[in-house]
């Protein structure tokens, strides 16, 4: 009987001691800062999605500069930084060969000269406001604008992961071949954006073909509906300015080859739009209306937003007339990154 009360003593004090801990790790032996990605590019989102479009609305983006070496940042790190345009001297996009261009200093303004990382975080950035000039540019729906920063000079962290360079290297940032080690303390921080009503949609609706030109083996009423909304068409609207949409069209031939065409959605500040032809050789008119939650009990039981659209097109061996209903799926934006490399 004692052996028992003995062992039970034993057993007692074994899951006692058995009690979860909390993890404790060490930090390094130094703090330092730099950027995370050197070649991201951040789509400016007008209208909603399913992160928050709230910076985006305001022509806003943030630039982020991270802090490592500890797991718990216990100062407010101060990190100076220069905007460099120098450093896109000579680079290019790779593989396409594009140049790199620096942001013109008109279509943007910087919150302040310098990047905080608070107490408590791993992470902080700076405020950069695009300017109307900015989204007036075609190209700046495109990976074409960059703004080139460097870090300089950081206070309450050890050092900037600055990179080892080769022996009588120019040191240029992006030039691979210049470093032994790869440096992070700059970033080229491409900007682009997406309007309103840019995303891929479900389609469905109805169109009325008329052959014209002695194509009459065209003419026929053409019904797109499935049982499933998550099952029609997906169709994809892109930007081509801040406030007009391209929709791309495909009808058929008599043979079966495909007939292309796109309309040009122009709207006004109410979500109405006008459509007109962006394809020549073919004329189009109509009208049409972006409606939030629009579409009630959608895919996914969810209200969706919807685009109703009602519109003529002409071409040479067809009339079309069509009602059209593109339920919003996806705004597509997703992480991307690019690559560089020096101009040959």
């Amino acid at each position: 009987m004692k052996k028992l009360h003995i062992f039970s003593i034993v057993l007692v004090f074994l899951f006692t001691s058995c009690k979860n801990q909390d993890w404790e790790f060490p930090d390094f032996k130094y703090q330092t800062v730099y950027f995370a990605y050197q070649y991201p590019v951040r789509t400016i989102t007008m209208g909603e999605d399913l992160f928050d479009t709230a910076l985006d609305n305001e022509g806003k983006v943030k630039v982020m500069a991270t802090t490592g070496g500890v797991y718990d940042n216990k100062k407010d790190i101060t990190i100076d930084f220069t905007v460099d345009n120098a450093m896109t001297d000579k680079i290019i996009f790779n593989p396409d060969g594009g140049e790199v261009k620096p942001l013109p200093s008109n279509y943007y303004s910087i919150a302040s000269n310098k990047i905080m990382i608070p107490k408590g975080s791993l992470t902080g950035g700076v405020e950069i406001q695009l300017t109307d000039d900015f989204f007036a540019d075609p190209k700046a729906i495109t990976t074409h604008y960059v703004l080139p920063i460097r870090l300089d000079h950081v206070i309450n962290a050890d050092s900037i992961l600055s990179g080892i360079p080769k022996a009588g290297s120019l040191r240029r940032k992006a030039v691979t071949d210049d470093w032994d080690t790869a440096p992070k303390d700059y970033i080229f921080y491409a900007i682009k954006y997406i309007n309103t009503w840019q995303g891929n949609y479900l389609r469905r609706g109805r169109d009325m073909i008329v052959g014209k030109n002695g194509n009459n083996a065209l003419t026929q009423t053409q019904s797109r509906r499935n049982a499933y909304v998550e099952k029609d068409e997906v169709k994809s609207l892109t930007t081509a300015s801040l406030k007009n949409t391209i929709l791309p069209l495909t009808f058929k031939d008599v043979d079966g080859t495909n007939i292309n065409c796109a309309l040009m959605l122009t709207f006004d500040n109410n979500n109405n739009c006008v459509i007109s032809s962006n394809t020549t050789g073919v004329t189009a008119s109509g009208k049409g209306s972006f409606v939030k939650k629009g579409d009630k009990n959608s895919w996914g039981n969810t209200d969706r937003d919807v685009l109703y659209l009602d519109y003529q097109i002409d071409m040479q061996k067809m009339n079309v007339s069509t009602k059209d209903t593109l339920v919003m799926r996806d705004r597509g934006v997703k992480m991307e990154t690019f690559t560089v490399a020096i101009k040959p």
